[in-house]
């Protein structure tokens, strides 16, 4: 049996439909709303058990020896399709769940158990769409030899950007997306317009963490495959421990090519369960790495009006950030031909798991240009929240408690608790202070983005943010349109499943609940 806060789902099989959209339409000019009619995008995915391919030696850009694994799979894919779809449109997402059944039924799960592995659901990570219904509801549970048709209404003035998508089953979420149950989410507008943008070819990376290991197969009793099964994969060191990398779009140190002095669009989407990235573009010279610039455009999704350069880009779990990169040196000058490399810093070299991917250098030189700050800064679409539009404040504080046994993992001193949720109220604008009391712990928060003031000044838009252990951030939120119930967790999902998320209801103005100040009872 699913936890409480699940509802199981049993509704007869739809017609299927695949992905209908066409994202050379006519298109409006940069910086106006699109008045187009609002389409339907239909997407059908089936989850089952599939079998793929990921490479275990690489030598030379090319796979010298690979594991067969079986995951829980969109479509027999690692990973999902990638959705597209414009502010004003309808996502209409049929979820054909075709996993083995659960085991015999036995006592209820308390929250804090991982449980209901072949049960799932969809979450629409970075959206401001509904959370109710079966919008982007993270309560329903979609049992095995179940159908749900998902139908998520994007707002008209929604963020053109980067999100993604991937289940968000209490007690399930983790071992379901380290099976690699994710995928890429575009919403098309403004930004892409902006003539550098428009120009530059658009290279999606989906970095996941596939954390297998040779297990008992329990679809074949008898039979063992390389699987992911429990959530002891899930405990840290396991990942390096097992010598696993990081894939991009399913592949292990993929090759990538672009012409000299080429400019692409990257986005980076950090699919993974735990650890993080520092990427770096390289060229290796005498032993030595010597970091390329990237040039940043969006966060989480979210255009900042701005062109940051930088050397370096830092992911983790739930983060999406979209780069612009050129093939060229600092002074604009184009590359040499050549091999360079997309690492991770965070990973030691010559360790396999510092190399991420190959970008090879060739063919004529081309000259390409960045865009412009003044063509992105009217494009953010959020004004800054002023002190004086402040209503309320909330705090969230991560802890692990490892005086007991099994650790507990708490926010504000307690494990989520379903029939316990944050109030807040639509309409309302918090001050929010996030801080942990142990180990680093990525916030995250459904619904609605939230404002971050970084250390030089800037303004950030996100909806994911890495909370180091000992570190305090005022955080600021608009709570806007949609009313019903989400979470707010901790995205090393495997905390989540245990008991660091909470669950938050928006109430509608006019609902006479009180919101935030000292007297909230979640302060």
């Amino acid at each position: 049996m699913a936890y409480r806060g699940s509802i199981p789902v049993d509704v007869a099989e739809p017609h299927r439909h695949f992905l209908e959209h066409d994202k050379h339409s006519e298109e409006p000019s940069v910086g106006k709303k699109s008045h187009r009619a609002s389409r339907d995008v239909f997407v059908h995915l089936e989850l089952g058990y599939a079998t793929h391919r990921i490479c275990r030696v690489m030598q030379d850009g090319k796979c010298k020896e690979w594991d067969e694994v079986k995951l829980r799979s969109y479509n027999g894919k690692l990973p999902g399709p990638v959705i597209e779809a414009e502010a004003g449109d309808t996502l209409n997402i049929t979820l054909d769940n075709r996993l083995p059944p659960e085991p015999q039924p036995g006592p209820e799960h308390a929250s804090t158990e991982p449980h209901g592995f072949n049960t799932t659901n969809l979450h629409f990570h970075g959206m401001h769409v509904s959370p109710a219904g079966n919008a982007d509801n993270v309560n329903l549970g979609i049992g095995p030899s179940r159908v749900f048709e998902f139908e998520v209404k994007i707002p008209h003035d929604h963020p053109a950007g980067t999100y993604w998508y991937h289940p968000h089953k209490h007690g399930s979420a983790t071992l379901q997306l380290a099976s690699g149950m994710a995928g890429v989410l575009i919403v098309r507008g403004d930004i892409d317009k902006v003539p550098a943008i428009k120009h530059a070819k658009e290279r999606i990376l989906l970095f996941q963490q596939i954390l297998y290991a040779l297990t008992d197969d329990p679809t074949k009793p008898g039979h063992k495959a390389h699987m992911v099964e429990d959530y002891a994969l899930f405990k840290p060191g396991v990942w390096q421990s097992l010598g696993r990398r990081f894939t991009l779009n399913g592949v292990v140190e993929p090759t990538f090519e672009l012409s000299p002095g080429e400019v692409e669009r990257w986005r980076f989407i950090h699919g993974g369960i735990r650890e993080g990235l520092k990427l770096r573009l390289v060229k290796r010279e005498g032993g030595a790495e010597i970091a390329l610039q990237q040039h940043v455009i969006a966060h989480d999704g979210i255009t900042t009006g701005r062109i940051d350069t930088v050397t370096e880009t830092e992911m983790h779990p739930g983060y999406r950030v979209d780069v612009m990169v050129r093939a060229s040196e600092a002074d604009g000058s184009p590359l040499k031909p050549g091999t360079y490399w997309l690492v991770d810093e965070a990973a030691p070299a010559p360790a396999p798991a510092h190399t991420l991917a190959r970008v090879v250098v060739k063919g004529r030189p081309v000259r390409m240009a960045l865009p412009k700050a003044q063509e992105l800064a009217p494009l953010a679409p959020f004004k800054p929240i002023k002190d004086s539009e402040i209503t309320g404040h909330q705090q969230a504080v991560f802890h692990i408690d490892t005086t007991v046994t099994p650790p507990r993992f708490l926010i504000n001193g307690k494990v989520i608790d379903p029939h316990n949720p944050r109030k807040l109220t639509v309409g309302a604008v918090e001050e929010w202070t996030v801080s942990s009391q142990s180990f680093n712990h990525p916030f995250h928060i459904h619904v609605n983005p939230f404002q971050l003031k970084t250390e030089d000044g800037k303004i950030l838009w996100k909806d994911t943010l890495m909370v180091p252990a000992g570190k305090t951030f005022k955080l600021r939120s608009r709570y806007l349109r949609y009313i019903g119930t989400t979470m707010m967790h901790c995205h090393i999902l495997e905390h989540g499943d245990l008991g660091m998320a909470e669950v938050i209801e928006l109430l509608p103005p006019a609902s006479g609940h009180e919101h935030g100040g000292p007297g909230h009872p979640h302060h």
